[in-house]
């Protein structure tokens, strides 16, 4: 159910011509009566309207939007919940509504720009993604976290200024869970390892996803590729960085590679360091480690800077300057469509564990660490029976090869027990363990740290190390 053309929404906003539509809801260009003015209207699903998660998630997306005053964020006007008469076929009805009130902005998401152009040029890329990286950094320095940084949220005027928009999963750093599965995540081509892991997301993992986001612009294509949410998430996590085109400067590469840094203690803090770390590449300076970028090296303010001509000839080709299409802050990718919001949620609280418990189940037994198989959403969400998690002892033991001196290692043995018993039965049976959380560090208590997956697999010599690779919770 949805609105028509005329609609009179709270008495004050007159509905005109639908947008866009998004997982959640719709968004319609409308008059505000009183001040006589254009604006955005997105108004939240009918059929959503009580369910009280996502009627959260739309009041958090308009608190939060309407805190940052920020001329790189969309900026929020209103918000409200009513009734209101509805036609429909049957006739006319009243029906309970909640709706956001925005600024139109002229102008269209990156994502409509990569589904056109696909690489887009070097400066263009950098202008953005110091853009984005101050739109950011007024989030950040308020404790809150966009969670869902992606193309398709960052929105470029025809004078190629960004508007981040879609602050609906955004939270503050020490706020509680939003949904009732205690995780929310970002869309999984652009998520952080650490939220991929189950850890909580900071500044850094905002700044990872705009590596992500530049990566795709730089390439025409996203770092990690598959079908399979829970597959791409892992990819995250282990799968070292595919290198970008050769065409792409040295200083971008590497740029780009210290923002994709799996470990966030490692990548750029926040959104503000991030942004002064492209502004020097900019200007031509070395790639300032992460931690070294103080606002001295800030030379201008982006929200007033049009993006100069390209400065690398040699680089892949800038989009055209014009976009004359108006976009509205809508939380759809063109060109790539997802499903309901709700369903991305659903698949992501149960990929962290279960999901990966899956994938290594089936896993083969070859003697390198594969990717997981493709695996459809609902393989996914079945593996809550698993009874991995509650074994007590290995289902099958140690075997030697007719040498005496391989061990037979299967992820089934290991995968969701406690990496400290893991690791003294994998020395039990003359193998050497290296304990790694996720993220790649030493977990603090690996008895609290529960096995996702081992590696290598398959006949392992004896002395040999095997990697266990394990989520820490409490």
């Amino acid at each position: 159910m949805a609105p028509t053309t005329g609609t009179l929404l709270a008495d004050r906003y007159r509905i005109g011509r639908r947008i866009a539509i998004g997982g959640m809801g719709e968004v319609w260009e409308a008059q505000d009566s009183r001040l006589d003015r254009t604006v955005a209207v997105k108004i939240l699903k009918a059929e959503l309207s009580g369910d009280p998660e996502f009627l959260h998630r739309f009041r958090t997306e308009a608190r939060t939007a309407a805190s940052l005053n920020n001329p790189g964020i969309t900026a929020v006007h209103d918000y409200g919940e009513t009734t209101t008469d509805w036609t429909t076929a049957n006739g006319t009805i009243q029906v309970p509504v909640a709706y956001l009130v925005m600024e139109l902005v002229r102008g269209e998401p990156l994502a409509q720009l990569l589904s056109v152009h696909g690489r887009l040029g070097v400066d263009f890329t950098l202008d953005i993604l110091e853009q984005s990286g101050y739109a950011l950094e007024a989030a950040h320095e308020r404790g809150l976290v966009h969670r869902d940084v992606k193309p398709g949220n960052i929105l470029v005027t025809p004078t190629n200024q960004v508007k981040i928009t879609d602050f609906g999963i955004a939270k503050a750093v020490d706020a509680a869970p939003v949904t009732r599965s205690g995780m929310v995540m970002g869309t999984a081509h652009y998520i952080a390892p650490e939220q991929a892991g189950g850890g909580d997301a900071g500044p850094a993992s905002d700044v990872y996803s705009l590596g992500v986001v530049g990566y795709e612009c730089l390439a025409g294509r996203r770092p990690y590729l598959s079908e399979n949410a829970v597959t791409v998430a892992m990819m995250h996590i282990r799968d070292p960085l595919p290198p970008l085109p050769p065409d792409v400067p040295p200083v971008v590469r590497q740029l780009i590679e210290l923002t994709l840094t799996k470990d966030p203690r490692g990548r750029y803090a926040t959104g503000g360091e991030f942004a002064r770390a492209v502004s020097a590449v900019r200007r031509g300076e070395p790639v300032p480690r992460p931690g070294a970028v103080t606002a001295a090296t800030e030379a201008v303010n982006p929200a007033t800077r049009v993006a100069p001509a390209n400065a690398y000839d040699a680089g892949p080709p800038s989009p055209p300057p014009r976009r004359p299409d108006r976009w509205d802050g809508a939380d759809r990718e063109p060109e790539r469509r997802r499903g309901p919001w709700g369903a991305i949620a659903a698949v992501f609280a149960v990929l962290v564990v279960l999901g990966i418990i899956a994938w290594v189940l089936i896993s083969n037994t070859s003697t390198s660490a594969p990717p997981p198989p493709a695996a459809s959403t609902t393989t996914t969400t079945t593996t809550t029976a698993a009874p991995t998690t509650t074994r007590t002892s290995r289902t099958t033991t140690a075997t030697s090869s007719a040498s005496g001196n391989t061990v037979s290692v299967s992820n089934i043995d290991y995968v969701g027990r406690p990496a400290s018993v893991a690791a003294a039965a994998l020395r039990e049976d003359g193998l050497d363990a290296d304990v790694r959380t996720v993220l790649g560090s030493k977990p603090s208590d690996p008895s609290a740290c529960r096995v996702l997956y081992v590696s290598p697999t398959g006949d392992v010599r004896r002395g040999d190390t095997v990697t266990v690779t394990c989520q820490e919770f409490g």
